[in-house]
């Protein structure tokens, strides 16, 4: 996932999630894509995203892409 830009994923109709690495947790989290482009540019480095805590728990989370099923892309 090293060289995956915000602009790579979302040409590729891909999603970022991130899930809750407390197995007492697991909280599930889908990143706005067009939010983070307009906040941080579509060539910013998904790698360069920083460590995220859970805010349900405070566990780490493990940021992930993901493939969006046909027809629920927005």
């Amino acid at each position: 996932m090293s060289d995956w830009t915000f602009r790579a994923v979302k040409a590729r109709n891909m999603a970022l999630e991130a899930y809750c690495q407390n197995a007492a947790c697991r909280r599930f989290s889908v990143f706005d894509l067009d939010r983070l482009i307009a906040a941080l540019g579509p060539d910013y480095l998904v790698s360069d995203i920083p460590q995220l805590a859970c805010e349900a728990c405070g566990g780490p989370m493990e940021i992930k892409l993901a493939l969006v099923p046909p027809g629920q892309d927005e």
